[in-house]
């Protein structure tokens, strides 16, 4: 009995990692039949006890629970509740059993999901196929889908998928390792043809990063990031107008302040500071903002476009500060483990994110730091997989 869940927990955990860049459907079944095979493995005493020395897991469950209560002041919808239970999936994958291994297969199934993303949003940004609704009806039709998921997930998923791939190359001795430089370029041309300012911006953040990280220690390569930088920014620029219109029309929007991102924050900030210790309860930023949206910006807004302010305006600045705790012992732990420098640019990089959507509260980039801290908190690089 305990052979075959392993094999299936194991089965279920790499198409999870396939699945998150290419299907929400298949991510859930994934997720369910992890959770089951969770439930039935039982030993709840030992995981309860590894949760509870845990600092960064202990603070994911005080968030759950402070939005929980945050219900009685505030007006819980169901989207809300869904993304409280995701949560519990870090608690969940860190309190299993991996096989390196899985790990290992788990990483390599989610770059091919993110290449073939990318190769086909390249396709379709120069007409050469038809977007992918047009051949699989289950594919959304809105026009904002680069190829499986909206641009915005898109591009900071292939931004992500470079950050693990830059590593493979650099630090990996394999006589594969040049595949992960070519995924990398691929990554990058469909990020710069694609709208999403988050990608674009995480992609030259970890570059530019890692430029100077490899300064003493291999200088070629900061050489050739900063050309590789310079060179993309200026083709795109020069080639793109996607780029060039986003980074136009961010520099008039910084300029002016006449963004509707501008006023939701103002706002946010307004807000926070009339109740800043309880907020204004789970769920009630959407109707409690919206009432100030005035007829120059008729769209319904659920969010601040900001995760930090987002959780200070709902459930106050003791929520804020758990969110922040997380993060904080998720970057003390993976900083213990070898190339540690490596691992924490995972946490970083989303909690930069963060400051420019409620990226937390999205489905897709939830599952996909909770999976990637797992396999960040777990893989062990020096043993065979077994």
């Amino acid at each position: 009995m305990k052979n075959t869940l392993d094999k299936l927990y194991s089965i279920f955990f790499i198409l999870l990692g396939l699945s998150i860049p290419l299907s929400i459907a298949t991510s859930n079944i994934c997720i369910g039949v992890i959770v089951c095979i969770w439930i039935i493995e039982g030993d709840i005493k030992e995981k309860w006890q590894r949760i509870l020395s845990s600092k960064w897991m202990s603070s994911i469950l005080l968030l759950i629970i402070l939005y929980c209560v945050g219900i009685i002041w505030g007006d819980i919808g169901v989207g809300k509740f869904q993304m409280l239970t995701l949560f519990l999936m870090f608690i969940i994958l860190q309190t299993s059993r991996f096989k390196q291994s899985d790990l290992k297969l788990g990483t390599l199934c989610f770059l091919f999901a993110t290449l073939l993303s990318a190769l086909l949003s390249i396709l379709i940004n120069y007409n050469i196929i038809l977007p992918l609704h047009n051949y699989i009806s289950i594919i959304s039709s809105r026009w904002h889908i680069a190829a499986f998921t909206s641009y915005n997930y898109h591009n900071i998923l292939l931004a992500f998928s470079s950050l693990v791939c830059f590593y493979l190359f650099a630090e990996k001795k394999s006589q594969y390792r040049w595949v992960f430089l070519i995924c990398i370029i691929i990554y990058s041309f469909s990020i710069f043809i694609e709208r999403g300012r988050a990608g674009q911006l995480v992609l030259l953040l970890f570059l530019s990063i890692y430029s100077v990280y490899y300064f003493k220690r291999k200088i070629k390569y900061s050489i050739g990031i900063i050309c590789f930088l310079i060179t993309c920014n200026y083709v795109a620029y020069q080639e793109s107008n996607t780029y060039k219109s986003r980074i136009e029309k961010t520099l008039e929007a910084i300029e002016s302040q006449k963004d509707i991102r501008f006023f939701l924050i103002k706002e946010s900030i307004n807000y926070i500071k009339k109740n800043p210790i309880l907020g204004y309860g789970t769920g009630s930023f959407e109707k409690t903002m919206n009432k100030r949206i005035d007829e120059n910006h008729p769209k319904l807004y659920t969010t601040p476009h900001n995760t930090y302010l987002y959780v200070w305006f709902e459930i106050g600045i003791f929520g804020l500060i758990i969110l922040l705790n997380i993060f904080y012992f998720q970057i003390k732990s993976l900083s213990k483990l070898k190339y540690s420098f490596h691992r924490i640019l995972l946490p970083i990089g989303f909690m930069i994110i963060m400051l420019f959507d409620s990226y937390l509260f999205s489905f897709v980039l939830t599952i996909f730091y909770i999976y990637f801290f797992t396999i960040y908190n777990n893989y062990n690089i020096d043993v065979s997989d077994n």
